[in-house]
Parts: structure tokens; C-alpha cells; sequence
């Protein structure tokens, strides 16, 4: 009887386990299934080489039993589950209450931008798409400008150049003698997000002012970026000056040359004339001494 007994409390015993178990998995499941996630994304600027942060928030407090997971990028893998991320340089997940908790993506990449990102909470999941835009999102081209090219061919000046990784698309101006004219975009080109534009302008006029470099100005987004592009063109008005200096120099020794050959030729023609004179003097004189001295002689005799 009293083994009986004891059998019997046992069995209550573990009836009660049981009972407390299952009753224990039901509130969990019941939590889980009223528990909200709002996954948050940040709506500040974001910057490449910068950190972005993730919020996840929930309803109610995560249950020990609840596990936390968050996924994204463009391939769209698993980046950490309950704190063990897969890369620990790159993900950092801090609990900063009962309710939230939040992932560090450091230094991000052109590949951290315009895919999806979620979070998890058990079964519990909001996902979000990362897109980027000019209200969110600017990156600065990494120098001035490449492939720089000003000359002028038949009769027109032209001005190209390319702007690489860079976003939004900027537009672009150039100032030339008080005028502003705006670029052309000839080419674009897109990786993932950033964009290579090329730009491109003709004119009949110059577009460099004298002894001055070009001066171009893009506004990328809400940022300026301005430059300067050399080049090798003589200022037109002291190139016209310096063809008129040269044509009067020319003048000038063609006049003097001619002066000169005239007075050459004059003194020549005056030289020949007073000697040939002389010369007609000379024998005149010298026939008529001939003539005397025969005269006198005839005389004698």
C-alpha cells in the first residue's frame, strides 16, 4: 500500500513537470506570436567608408528562448545570429534594452547600399529595402576629373571630361567671359549605385579667358565641386597683337630695304653721271693743252 502511495505521488510529480513545460512552451509561443519587429533604418546621410547602424525593436521584452538574427547585403546572407556575427570587423550587434537591439555595419562599401536588410525575433521578421537616393546619399568623385581634353580642330573648340564614382549624376557648368554654359552628359556609365559620367561641349568661341585656366563647376546633389582644366592657348587679343607687331616689323624692313636699294641706286646713277662729266671735262681740257702747245710750235717755225 504504501508503495502504492509513493508511485503515485511520483506519477503527480511528473504529470505536474509536464504540465508546467507545456504551459511554459504555450506563453512562449503565444509571446512570440504578439510580439512585433520594426526594423529601422537610418535617416541620416549615409556616407561609403562611414559606419551604418540598424535598429530592431520589438513590442515586448525578447524572451531568452527567442533568437535574434539579422540578414542583408546584396547577396541577402545571414550577417549574425544572436550576437556571433560573421564577420566580427565588419558586423557588431549591441542589445541596447529589453526590447531593441541594433547591428553596426563599419566602413561600408558600394555593396552595403540599395539591397534589402531584415531582422528576427524568433519567428518575427521585418524587412526593409536599403534604397539610396539623392535625399539620402552623395559621394564626391575621387579626384577632379580624368581624361581631360581642350583643343581646337577646324574652327571649334571643344572641352571633355569624365567624372568617376560619383552620385547623384551632377551638372555641371563651365564660366567663360562673364557667360555660363552648361555641359553635356556624352556617356554614363553605372556600377552598382556610383556613376561614370562624361561630359562634353563644342563652341565657335574660346572657352578659356586670357591667361586663365577654364573654370568648371558641378553641383552633385546639394554639394559643389568645382575644378580647373589648364591649357596652352596664347590669349587672342595678345596673339593678334603680336601677329600685327611681327607685320609691322616685316613692313617696317621691307620699307628700309627699298629706301635703301633706291639711295643705292640713285648714288650709283648720280656717281656714273659726275664721272662720266669729269671724264668729258678731262680729255676736253687735256685736247685743248694739245691744241695750244701745236700752235705754238707751228709759230716757232
Amino acid at each position: 500500500m504504501a508503495e502504492f502511495y509513493i508511485s503515485g505521488l511520483d506519477n503527480i510529480g511528473t504529470n505536474m513537470e509536464i504540465t508546467v513545460t507545456v504551459i511554459s512552451i504555450f506563453i512562449s509561443l503565444i509571446h512570440m506570436a504578439t510580439t512585433k519587429v520594426l526594423l529601422e533604418l537610418p535617416d541620416g546621410m549615409i556616407e561609403i567608408g562611414k559606419e551604418l547602424k540598424l535598429k530592431c525593436k520589438t513590442s515586448k521584452d525578447i524572451s531568452s528562448h527567442q533568437s535574434r538574427q539579422w540578414r542583408g547585403g546584396v547577396e541577402n546572407k545571414l550577417l549574425c545570429y544572436d550576437g556571433i556575427t560573421i564577420d566580427s570587423q565588419k558586423y557588431i550587434e549591441e542589445i541596447k534594452s529589453p526590447t531593441a537591439f541594433e547591428l553596426t555595419v563599419e566602413k561600408i562599401s558600394e555593396s552595403d547600399l540599395q539591397c534589402p536588410y531584415a531582422c528576427r525575433i524568433g519567428f518575427d521578421m521585418d524587412q526593409k529595402f536599403l534604397d539610396v537616393n539623392e535625399k539620402n546619399f552623395i559621394h564626391m568623385p575621387e579626384r577632379n576629373a580624368s581624361d581631360i581634353v581642350y583643343q581646337h580642330q577646324n574652327g571649334t573648340f571643344r572641352l571633355s571630361f569624365e567624372l568617376q564614382k560619383v552620385f547623384p549624376k551632377p551638372v555641371c557648368k563651365v564660366f567663360t567671359n562673364g557667360v555660363t554654359r552648361n555641359l553635356t552628359v556624352t556617356d554614363e556609365s553605372k556600377s552598382h549605385v556610383l556613376l561614370n559620367v562624361s561630359y562634353g561641349l563644342e563652341s565657335d568661341e574660346p572657352l578659356h579667358n586670357c591667361w586663365e585656366p577654364i573654370n568648371i563647376e558641378c553641383l552633385i546633389g546639394k554639394k559643389p565641386h568645382s575644378f580647373t582644366v589648364e591649357h596652352t592657348f596664347v590669349c587672342k587679343n595678345l596673339q593678334m597683337n603680336k601677329e600685327t607687331r611681327i607685320l609691322s616689323i616685316i613692313t617696317v624692313c621691307i620699307a628700309v630695304t627699298l629706301l635703301v636699294t633706291v639711295l643705292v641706286v640713285a648714288a650709283f646713277y648720280v656717281w656714273k653721271k659726275f664721272s662720266n662729266a669729269w671724264k668729258y671735262l678731262y680729255y676736253t681740257v687735256r685736247t685743248d693743252g694739245m691744241n695750244t702747245k701745236g700752235s705754238s710750235a707751228v709759230k716757232k717755225i
